[in-house]
């Protein structure tokens, strides 16, 4: 039988000023990068298919933020 985990409360303070939310987005986007870095980095095939799979990652994300820029 599975062990129940215990409930875990945390409290967040987000920052209030546009200077502070503008560094936890990029505090934010640092690690998801990272994540995403490590990731490719552990899996099991080729360099060369890792190196197109981080590509294509970049450029998804990319085109992405052009959309939202042009809304």
């Amino acid at each position: 039988m599975a062990r129940k985990s215990a409930e875990i409360h945390v409290i967040v303070h987000y920052p209030k000023t546009e200077a502070g939310k503008r560094e936890l987005a990029e505090r934010v986007a640092g690690i998801h990068a990272e994540t995403v870095s490590q990731y490719i980095k552990n899996l099991d095939c080729p360099a060369a298919q890792k190196e197109l799979l981080l590509d294509s990652v970049i450029e998804t994300v990319s085109n992405r933020k052009t959309g939202e820029q042009a809304d």
